[in-house]
């Protein structure tokens, strides 16, 4: 990792000290330097720990680094040409270490900025020739927006000396920092971020929808937290009225009396996830602007929902304070949201509140496509796709609101939502790369990575990252994945082999740990048959992967476990056909046979399993709404009933259901962490959710994925509606199908990139193969 690196003649520096009070702290540094002729290219290599924003000649250029772990910390380049100008310049970077892990970030106990560039004789290299000061200005005792996050940020613009990011700002009083050589400890090696930067856009600021004002509650000029202040006052908002009409990029605040507050509700109209940057003209100083942030509201009155305390926590809020005069902030950190209230305290006077918004994500493009003559379904599907562009930054994340974790059961699903959306894999690779990075000292992965969450240790989600090196391989057709985590395997599959029971051949529950199997009341203590049939298909899998990478040994070894388990498994099928839940404590077989174990086990081809009752008896009535049995998958799971059923050739029956339970999130505009989410505690931007993309496109689209590296697909498009069609970007290319009605006919074309073959089905005729562009007419019935 360290050959050839950039940073050799640079040293790591934070103002005072790397390692003393550093929870919550904020730093600032500049470098400044003369060029007679811009260069041809400009490139600059930058990292800190935990994060930094970077400014060039005052215009925020890139944030950074992406999310890893200190032994193998990654570090961004970026091209500073556009920037620069002749004569002087100046970087200016703002640092944050939170002194304390999340849910994205393990601390080591060391802060620090870490700088690279040199073009022709000019050497911008961090160490002494930069200037550095701590950020006195931000108040470190604050609380964390959520369990998972960071915590609120506070800024007092009085003790701020003015744009610290212009060139002609005086650095004469800043430089006291420490220095350290790049490759001390903890960051023994640097690497590349592999993945692209961060696509940051400004965008339109929501429609001010409410307005509001109201007393103070007691102590609001110092406060911990903004958001339970808030939840103290009356956060109801009477509609605005014809300002509705218009964007709030611009509040014109009126003057209130002392101890009172204004208040601003903005609807940005679906999700967003950024930061705001704050323009004020004309205050007196000491007016005080608070923030918060939401994803719902009570209509009748437009409140924002606020629940506290949720488990979470969750806090999500701002606080600045003006100065007198004129100022902008950028505020650090990123929020999802839909819903703003912006609070404003003791404006004396009346002023200007100029907002913008900065939309950050991860640079996915819009290379996949999906059609229908049911606009439904086309609602359903763009809710989706934006859900998974808001779940999308340096990592899947579970959502943008509470957490930013990147939990890997969603990001399975987010990985086949990129893949039929964009095609990208990076994101993927670097997260199976994380999970692989942390694990428990028996084998286990972490829930999601980096983390200091060690009650998120989820056994059945260390099987679906094993089955994530296999979604690697069939969307790249590469073993480079498999390949590189042999080890971290290897601990896991002695984990699962150490608690498989003798006498019964499952592997049984281990309460250290969670088991989460899916968010309902599925059976869990004893051998549970769901836990079981993960572990069977995890094994086939990593058996298949191993014969792919031409090593024939280690692959017997898995077949014959696999072999084990599907008679073991074998055993729990009862008189009907029906797979049973599992075994219990005392070795007795539970009696239940949820959807979850019939789903599975025709995924795996349990031998013994009556397809055609479990479809019938069990897994059809649900999706109709026919039966509500006592375990009902959640919003993410029933992605896998989902691709089972259309699999089948039922994919009709998925459609009515999409639209009764997915229609209400497109209302939303991003889809949720469950049917029914409790507003202002649960999410209501989820991607773990948001796999109608992919279905739509395999159903209606008809273009299903059989072959690694999509070398081959099944074609079989399901005729609802007038017409439709999908677009999916291979890594061959784009994959096109598309239909239309047309009285008794239906014609069909398919366009297959060089490399790929396709296995047609339609009505009419018998299955049959195809390359390159085709067209076909058939029956419509």
């Amino acid at each position: 990792m360290n050959q050839d690196s950039p940073f050799p003649g640079s040293r790591w520096i934070w103002p005072l000290s790397a390692h003393w009070d550093i929870v919550n702290s904020y730093a600032l540094f500049r470098r400044t330097f003369a060029l007679a002729a811009i260069p041809a290219r400009a490139p600059l290599f930058i990292t800190a720990d935990q994060s930094y924003r970077l400014f060039v000649n005052g215009v925020l250029v890139c944030r950074g680094p992406a999310r890893g772990f200190q032994g193998r910390w990654p570090y961004d380049e970026v091209d500073l040409r556009p920037y620069l100008r002749k004569g002087r310049n100046v970087l200016a970077v703002r640092a944050h270490q939170p002194g304390r892990s999340t849910f994205q970030y393990r601390t080591e106990g060391t802060a620090g900025l870490l700088v690279a560039g040199r073009w022709g004789k000019l050497d911008l290299a961090s160490g002494r020739n930069w200037k550095a000061i701590r950020q006195e200005s931000v108040s470190r005792d604050t609380v964390p927006c959520s369990v998972q996050l960071f915590n609120q940020e506070h800024i007092d613009l009085r003790e701020e000396a003015g744009d610290w990011t212009a060139v002609d700002f005086d650095d004469a009083a800043w430089g006291v920092f420490e220095d350290f050589v790049w490759n001390c400890g903890p960051w023994f090696s640097l690497e590349p971020r592999d993945i692209p930067p961060l696509e940051e856009k400004e965008i339109p600021v929501g429609r001010l929808i409410g307005l509001g004002e109201g007393i103070s509650a007691a102590g609001y000029a110092r406060v911990r937290d903004v958001v339970a202040l808030r939840h103290q006052e009356d956060r109801s908002h009477r509609p605005a009225g014809t300002a509705a009409m218009a964007s709030a990029s611009l509040l014109r605040v009126e003057a209130s009396a002392p101890g009172r507050f204004r208040s601003y509700l903005i609807d940005f109209g679906r999700t967003v996830v950024g930061s705001f940057i704050y323009e004020i003209a004309g205050t007196q100083g000491g007016e005080i602007v608070d923030t918060y942030y939401a994803e719902t509201i009570e209509e009748a009155t437009l409140t924002p929902d606020l629940v506290m305390p949720t488990h979470s926590r969750t806090a999500l809020g701002d606080r600045l304070v003006c100065r007198k005069g004129d100022a902008s902030h950028t505020f650090y950190h990123l929020n999802g949201f839909r819903y703003v209230t912006i609070t404003v305290r003791d404006a004396l006077a009346d002023f200007a509140l100029g907002l913008r918004f900065r939309r950050v994500g991860y640079p996915l493009e819009r290379k996949g496509a999906f059609a229908s003559s049911d606009p439904d379904l086309e609602r359903i599907w763009e809710t989706c796709a934006w859900t998974q562009q808001c779940c999308s930054l340096d990592a899947y994340v579970d959502t943008p609101w509470r957490e930013q974790a990147q939990w890997w059961g969603d990001a399975r699903v987010q990985a086949w939502n990129t893949f039929h959306l964009d095609g990208d894999a990076r994101l993927f690779r670097r997260g199976i790369a994380q999970l692989a990075g942390q694990t428990t000292p028996d084998g286990l992965t972490y829930g999601h990575a980096p983390t200091i969450a060690h009650t998120c240790i989820l056994p059945d989600f260390t099987l679906i990252w094993m089955l994530t090196l296999w979604d690697h391989y069939w969307q790249t057709g590469a073993t480079e994945a498999f390949a590189a985590h042999q080890e971290t395997l290897r601990r896991a599959l002695d984990y699962f082999r150490s608690k498989t029971d003798p006498k019964s051949g499952l592997i049984t529950y281990d309460d250290r740990y969670w088991l989460f199997l899916d968010w309902t009341d599925l059976f869990k203590d004893g051998a549970p048959a769901v836990y079981n049939l993960w572990l069977l298909i995890a094994l086939e899998k990593m058996a298949a992967l191993y014969r792919a990478s031409r090593h024939p040994v280690e692959a017997v070894f898995l077949e014959a476990w696999a072999k084990k388990l599907r008679a073991a498994l074998g055993r729990l099928i009862d008189r009907k056909g029906l797979l049973r839940d599992g075994i219990d404590r005392k070795g007795r077989i539970v009696a239940g046979t949820s959807i979850h174990s019939q789903t599975l086990a025709l995924m795996a081809g349990l031998k013994g399993v009556d397809a055609a009752r479990a479809l019938d008896t069990v897994l059809l009535p649900y999706l109709r709404g026919e039966t509500k049995p006592k375990a009902t998958p959640s919003a993410y799971w029933i992605t896998y009933l989902f691709t089972l059923v259309a699999e089948r050739g039922r994919g009709e029956e998925i459609m009515p259901f999409l639209k009764r339970f997915w229609l209400p999130m497109a209302d939303h505009g991003t889809t949720w962490e469950n049917f029914a989410p409790r507003r202002g505690d649960e999410s209501f931007s989820h991607a773990w959710s948001a796999h109608p993309l992919y279905h739509l496109m395999q159903t209606v689209g008809g273009i299903v994925q059989t072959a690694p590296g999509w070398k081959e697909i099944a074609f079989r498009p399901l005729f609802h509606g007038g017409h439709g069609g999908a677009v999916v970007p291979s890594p061959r290319g784009p994959i096109r199908g598309e239909w239309k009605k047309e009285g008794t006919t239906v014609t069909v074309t398919l366009h297959l990139p060089p490399g790929v073959r396709a296995r047609v089905s339609l009505p009419g005729r018998k299955p049959f193969l195809a390359t390159g562009k085709k067209r076909w007419t058939v029956p419509a019935a």
